[in-house]
């Protein structure tokens, strides 16, 4: 199964600004056109539950809310409420009752962080950067950035991935899709 992470970042690795919400500088029609076709690719939708909230689904995409809310799990319509804590990722799955061979992992940070190592590691995370946009104050993509001063590659090679080279998506708007490091 492909797990593949999209996050849209300024210079200073922030998906937020300091009252947690994603601001205007960040949002560009070719990054967005980059994001929604790999949602479109996937079977289910990873995010946290303030993107859960803060997102409607209009797609009627499948979505796996990652949540400390529930014990394990709770599905309401194309919704499934999961505690990583208590259920692993393959039986928060199996509720879907779809084959999926496909994840995709929209964020925020503490999702980000969660599929950085361990049995249901990324096989891709696309990294786009709008430059010229800070968010001092904001939250970074992963929780390295605030707490380490880590920059999101350094946290990406130090969980064992590789970059390819950066793709153009528009002006000043580039990605990276980082690969676990062969071994």
């Amino acid at each position: 199964m492909q797990i593949e992470a999209y996050a849209v970042v300024g210079d200073d690795d922030r998906i937020a600004n300091a009252a947690g919400e994603m601001p205007e500088a960040l949002k560009n029609d070719a990054e967005w056109a980059f994001f929604q076709a790999g949602l479109d690719a996937a079977q289910v939708t990873v995010l946290g539950r303030a993107s859960q909230e803060a997102t409607p689904n209009h797609r009627r995409r499948r979505r796996l809310v990652m949540t400390r809310s529930v014990r394990d799990l709770r599905s309401e319509g194309d919704t499934v409420f999961w505690n990583p804590e208590n259920i692993d990722l393959s039986v928060a799955l199996r509720v879907f009752q779809v084959d999926i061979d496909r994840v995709a992992v929209a964020g925020g940070r503490d999702v980000f962080d969660h599929f950085l190592s361990g049995p249901d590691r990324y096989t891709h995370f696309h990294l786009s950067r709008v430059a010229g946009v800070a968010l001092p104050g904001g939250r970074g993509v992963f929780r390295g950035v605030d707490e380490e001063g880590l920059s999101a590659a350094d946290i990406l090679r130090r969980a064992g991935y590789v970059p390819a080279s950066p793709r153009r998506l528009d002006d000043g708007v580039e990605v990276v899709t980082w690969r676990p490091q062969p071994s």
